[in-house]
């Protein structure tokens, strides 16, 4: 029997191989969009590539087959056409399958390898059989077996061309366009190679068939019509799905790319981000979560929030929860709260928190933002300490002694109760900084502070109002109960205080106000309870002083005069009196003292008395006392230009000016100014001023050495010393007038006057007796050797123009008559 040769149409043959190849191509694009596809979409991409890829086998078959003409009638089986296209597609809709489990893994390669040289090879042999004509096909084995091995390789590397652009998990597949075309070329190749070489080993015989039964065959032209409608329907379907596909996937990456965009960012931030739902059990935990409470997030997930909670708060978010649950309302929802939070560890710390909530259909869940704020809290305390506590005693400063006693105030308002302002100042603290240094006075304070704190009860509160200032508030509290408090003040300050081996005793000083009978304010309590405390210190120190309304219009005067004398010499308020110096033998004027007087314009002539120690107080007697000293030199040199005859002229000097580093300089001063004699001026001294002998006998010399003379004030009224009178370059001893008014009432008092006398006159010096005020006490000074006397039996201290008319222009001879 003779083969029957039939001859191929290259047209169609090339037809048959770039059908090949599109369908290759066109699978490889839907094995990326597989491989990156989930859900839906890869079951949409599975199925699409079986079909692609099978139906593109089919198309490439029956094209090839129509480019073999054999010059004879063929037609096709349906049956077998319909199991042939089958074949070829359950065999790609496995192999898609594997290839969409990924291709890491050299088990899925050489298995979908053989699933899709399957399809290839059962298609084309399963679609011979379908051929009906009047011919037998005789096949060669060895040709059939070439063409299985070559679809099998070829299917292979066209395989090992996937997984050669994957990602490591082998899915994530990217390939780029040539490597896409080479590939589809391998697999176009590779069923294009396997049907031509299966045609190969076929050998068609004439077979003596008689007619065929036309309704179950397919002819020839009405399957290349279909193969050509098939191949546009499936072309048009796989470009729809893939412009749709790449719409869904764009998306699905943006939103993954957001989705791990906020992921990141809730697992880097610094803050907890913790979610939970409706019952308060945890569901999301973060990196910082774990950081700032000690749980990793395996520890806590589907745990209660209440983990991280102190127990005093569990019950109030039971309750909040339920609330919410039920109306959907809560106050925290959107609002900063600061709360605290507790750790792993156990610790309890301060924490701040932002809640929201999200509905998603019947679930609620809440999202919590934390952030621990231990550091913004200890900060807060320390600018709190710093702006409402002293730094060196940790005592509470002006402002929050301030605030508490205004609220304290308003307290006993409400309940009729009293508040007592103890003000504390130590006495003579100054002394202690200025001989043994600010750091022995700061440990001072601090040990104080220590005792005044030992002394107070839980409601009381002291604070440091400055230096060596110390308040204390007493709330509901009696006049008993605070003076009882200021005795135990003194009496714990009473022991001595060591430091560095050096024993000091510190006394204080306490003024006390009550609510409401000295003040409805607090800074009117705190300036009653300074004034109560200035008047203890001014008599004496360590003991207190109750507030009096006499009291305070005492130091309301004190402080109107220290006004006043402030402006005093600027408005010539000040003026210079003078008192005679009578020479006992020959009852002659010799000589004057100066006293000064101050004429205010709202209270009148003040004496000495009251505002000369104010003046020492303030500093003002620096400018007052050279005011002075250089009026009355210069009255004194108008005097002695105008022809009268007369001695000196004595200007009591305070110890604040003596104690001045250039005193002797001011006196010279004065004198050049005026140009009066230097023997002509007196200095009188008093015994407290010259206590200190190394300051006081430099400073005598200098004057004696200018040719000023020198007077001891006062004498036998302080603490009088026979050694320093043999010391000091005096000139004169003025016996004090305690003495003279008694003098014919007590015998003692003549003793001591007889003594004074005689002792002055064998140190050479002049006596003067003050205060001479009846002829009586003149007739018995003149008994004795005193020399001179002053007093208002010659004369009180009068103005310099009465001076004029009375004394000056004759030699006075004075008798009791005249005056």
């Amino acid at each position: 029997m003779n083969e029957i040769i039939g001859q191929y149409n290259y047209g169609f043959v090339v037809l048959s191989i770039i059908v090949a190849v599109i369908a290759s191509y066109t699978c490889l694009k839907i094995v990326e969009r597989l491989a990156r596809a989930k859900d839906f979409r890869w079951l949409m991409w599975l199925f699409a590539g079986g079909i692609t890829l099978g139906g593109g086998i089919w198309s490439m078959h029956f094209v090839a087959m129509l480019a073999y003409d054999m010059g004879m009638v063929v037609t096709y089986n349906a049956d077998l056409l319909t199991l042939s296209i089958l074949s070829a597609a359950l065999a790609s809709f496995l192999a898609f399958y594997l290839i969409s489990k990924g291709l890491n893994l050299e088990i899925f390669r050489v298995t979908g390898a053989f699933l899709i040289a399957t399809g290839i090879v059962s298609m084309h042999y399963v679609g011979m059989e379908a051929m009906e004509m009047g011919a037998e096909i005789v096949y060669d084995r060895w040709l059939v077996g070439a063409s299985v091995v070559i679809a099998l390789v070829a299917s292979y590397v066209a395989l090992r061309i996937f997984s050669a652009f994957s990602d490591q998990s082998g899915r994530r597949i990217s390939i780029s366009l040539k490597a896409r075309w080479f590939a589809a070329g391998v697999m176009g190749a590779a069923i294009a190679g396997m049907h031509y070489t299966g045609m190969a080993s076929a050998s068609f015989y004439p077979s003596g068939q008689g007619a065929m039964n036309m309704d179950a065959y397919v002819e020839p032209m009405t399957l290349a019509y279909a193969i050509v409608l098939i191949s546009l329907v499936v072309t048009g379907i796989i470009v729809m799905l893939v412009h749709y596909d790449s719409t869904i996937e764009a998306q699905t990456d943006e939103l993954e790319w957001i989705d791990t965009m906020y992921r990141t960012i809730i697992e880097t931030a610094n803050d907890a981000i913790v979610t939970s739902d409706h019952k308060g059990r945890i569901l999301s935990w973060n990196k910082a979560a774990e950081r700032i409470f000690g749980y990793t997030a395996d520890e806590v997930k589907g745990k209660s929030l209440e983990i991280i909670m102190p127990p005093e708060y569990r019950e109030a978010h039971m309750n909040g929860m339920a609330r919410f649950n039920e109306t959907r309302q809560a106050r925290v929802i959107g609002r900063t709260v600061e709360l605290d939070g507790l750790r792993k560890s156990g610790e309890v710390f301060p924490l701040e928190l932002s809640l929201s909530a999200i509905e998603d259909g019947e679930d609620l869940y809440f999202t919590g933002l934390m952030r621990d704020i231990s550091d913004r809290v200890k900060d807060q305390g320390r600018i709190e300490e710093l702006v409402y506590k002293d730094e060196l005693t940790k005592l509470p400063n002006r402002k929050m002694l301030h605030d508490h006693l205004v609220a304290a105030l308003a307290h006993a308002s409400e309940l009729q109760k009293r508040v007592a302002v103890l003000f504390t100042d130590l006495d003579r603290f100054k002394q202690v900084n200025d001989v043994y240094g600010h750091r022995i006075g700061d440990e001072v304070l601090k040990l104080v502070t220590e005792r005044i704190a030992g002394c107070i009860g839980e409601k009381d509160m002291v604070a440091r109002q400055s230096s060596d200032e110390f308040i204390l508030v007493m709330t509901q509290t009696s006049f008993y109960e605070a003076g009882h408090m200021a005795e135990r003040i003194i009496e714990a300050l009473r022991e001595p205080m060591v430091f560095d081996e050096t024993e000091l005793f510190m006394t204080p000083s306490i003024g006390i106000s009550l609510y409401p009978e000295d003040g409805a304010v607090a800074d009117d309590l705190i300036q009653h309870a300074d004034t109560a405390m200035s008047q203890a210190k001014f008599n004496g120190g360590n003991q207190y002083q109750f507030f009096t309304n006499d009291l305070n219009d005492t130091i309301a005067k004190k402080m109107m005069l220290e006004t006043g004398l402030r402006r005093a010499v600027e408005h010539e308020e000040l003026e210079v009196f003078y008192q005679p110096k009578v020479e006992i033998e020959r009852n002659e004027v010799t000589s004057f003292e100066a006293l000064i007087r101050w004429n205010y314009p709202e209270l009148g002539l003040v004496s000495p008395a009251d505002f000369i120690p104010l003046a020492e107080e303030t500093g003002l007697i620096i400018p007052i006392g050279e005011w002075m000293m250089e009026a009355s030199c210069r009255q004194f040199q108008e005097w002695l230009d105008a022809g009268a005859e007369l001695d000196r002229i004595s200007v009591n000097i305070s110890a604040v000016q003596f104690r001045q580093r250039d005193f002797p300089e001011v006196v010279e001063r004065v004198l050049a100014k005026t140009g009066l004699a230097p023997r002509h001026l007196e200095i009188e001294l008093t015994e407290s001023l010259v206590q200190n002998t190394a300051l006081a006998i430099p400073v005598m010399h200098r004057l004696k050495q200018m040719g000023v003379k020198l007077s001891l004030d006062d004498f036998g009224t302080g603490y009088s010393s026979l050694s320093y009178l043999k010391e000091f370059p005096l000139d004169t001893l003025k016996i004090d007038r305690s003495f003279i008014q008694t003098i014919h009432q007590s015998s003692k008092d003549q003793a001591v006057v007889d003594m004074i006398i005689h002792m002055a006159l064998k140190l050479d010096l002049n006596v003067i007796a003050e205060g001479v005020e009846t002829e009586e006490q003149l007739e018995y000074l003149a008994s004795t050797p005193c020399q001179h006397y002053q007093g208002y039996l010659c004369s009180p201290p009068v103005p310099r123009q009465q001076i004029a008319e009375r004394f000056l222009g004759k030699q006075w001879k004075l008798s009791v008559e005249e005056n």
